[in-house]
């Protein structure tokens, strides 16, 4: 889950394979989404994001 650090800290954060899981009700998809794919292409690594319905929440997985 996310902490106090902010959302581009803690994606920076993540290890190969490591999840980043959080709730629907602090960003929109699209923005969990766009965010991903701008520091991955910034730091030259791979992120996956994915929408969990039922938990509502969203989980970024970082690939490489």
């Amino acid at each position: 889950m996310l902490t106090n650090k902010s959302l581009r800290a803690s994606i920076l954060d993540l290890a190969v394979n490591e999840e980043l899981t959080i709730p629907i009700t602090l960003y929109g998809y699209t923005t969990i989404r766009s965010y991903a794919s701008d520091l991955g292409f910034a730091t030259e690594r791979k992120f996956k994001t994915k929408r969990n319905r039922e938990d509502r929440t969203y989980t970024i997985t970082r690939l490489a």
